[in-house]
């Protein structure tokens, strides 16, 4: 891994620190003060040249979007999750601990543990990020039942990690009136509804509404693309997956373990793909059948040089569509002109262009619906 930053010029321990400063700023405001403070103080020791710049330096040619400091972060968790890290487990909620309320007790506690493995820390730094976040199955599904799909569709997932997205219509999904998929299942997503900008507080603007001709497609076939795919049947599995959610949430990992149980259970074709593009247009050139593509905060780890071949298969494909065998591509992303929300934009072929859903919290906490123009204009 070259040392270089995402704009070629040598990537440096501040330019590092930044990214834990930004990394930190981002898990407060969804809700995880431990991470925030401890990004914070491992930010502080990287701009000072410490051993946490140490354990980056031989990855610090990881892109931005690459996400480094949850690599280090989850990396640690992992070990403590698999009792290899008793003194950073005793901080960890997830673990049965307990966070220290001083900061000064939090460094100890993590230089203890870093200090007594470094080889472990490093090596985490190669691995790719795997946040299979059950809650963004609000907006997927959300995205799903508007998709216009019935029957016989192929669903398949970019970026899939572990595939729990791919079975949303096993979970609770609740939306103001609009209930998707199984009432009754272990997983159950509850978000708040926030009404569009401008309109009252608790009203949907000109009468819309969401739930109208809203039907999750009956899905026949589940497809996974994604360069390291997690079984989560498996302790390793498991373990891993969890090692990404945020220690201080414990019900993130409640909900996430509660979704593996349903995996165990529901099948899924996970490919282990090393170009992302190529295994689409293979799956794209398969059979003529409906077909959702779908992705969550996945478009910052595909490689740069694959995202316009990814748009260009489903271009491609949403030519060939018909009224018989429709496409559509949903997708869950950082919303450009607000990055603390995502935005959840639907494309369908051959009929009905791209729309503009939802904004979304990047966990499923909320969601905004935002009617069709045709249906009422935001004031």
């Amino acid at each position: 891994m070259s040392p270089l930053g995402a704009d070629g010029a040598a990537a440096t321990a501040e330019e590092w620190a930044g990214r834990f400063e930004n990394q930190a700023e981002a898990c407060e405001v969804l809700g995880s003060p431990l991470y925030g403070r401890l990004l914070r103080i491992l930010a502080s020791d990287c701009a000072a040249g410490g051993s946490t710049w140490d354990t980056v330096r031989p990855h610090a040619g990881l892109r931005f979007g690459q996400a480094g400091p949850l690599r280090l972060v989850a990396t640690a968790h992992r070990l403590a999750l698999t009792d290899r890290a008793g003194v950073w487990a005793a901080c960890l909620p997830s673990c049965g601990g307990v966070v220290p309320h001083d900061d000064a007790a939090l460094r100890a506690a993590w230089s203890e543990f870093a200090a007594g493995h470094v080889a472990e820390l490093g090596a985490g730094m190669g691995r790719e990020v795997q946040t299979n976040e059950v809650a963004r199955s609000v907006g997927l599904a959300y995205g799903a039942a508007h998709a216009g799909l019935r029957n016989g569709t192929r669903l398949v997932e970019l970026g899939c990690s572990a595939g729990l997205n791919l079975r949303y219509d096993h979970y609770a999904v609740r939306i103001g009136s609009l209930v998707l998929g199984s009432a009754d299942s272990e997983v159950q997503l509850d978000p708040e509804v926030l009404a569009p900008a401008g309109s009252a507080v608790g009203t949907l603007d000109g009468g819309f509404d969401p739930a109208a001709a809203a039907t999750l497609p009956g899905i026949v076939e589940r497809i996974g693309l994604d360069p390291h795919p997690l079984d989560v049947t498996t302790p390793d599995g498991a373990a891993t997956l969890t090692s990404f959610l945020w220690p201080d949430q414990v019900d993130r990992i409640a909900r996430v373990r509660a979704a593996m149980a349903i995996a165990a259970r529901v099948p899924a074709d996970l490919r282990a793909v090393s170009d992302t593009a190529a295994a689409l247009v293979e799956i794209l050139e398969g059979p003529a059948v409906p077909t959702l593509v779908q992705h969550s905060i996945v478009w910052q780890y595909i490689p740069t040089d694959q995202r316009w071949r990814i748009t260009a298969a489903l271009e491609d494909a949403g030519r060939r569509a018909t009224a018989a065998a429709p496409l559509a591509w949903i997708r869950f992303e950082p919303d450009e002109w607000d990055r603390t929300r995502v935005a959840l934009w639907l494309r369908r072929w051959p009929d009905g262009g791209d729309r503009l859903l939802a904004q979304v919290d990047y966990h499923g906490r909320w969601i905004r619906p935002i009617p069709p123009p045709f249906v009422a204009s935001i004031r």
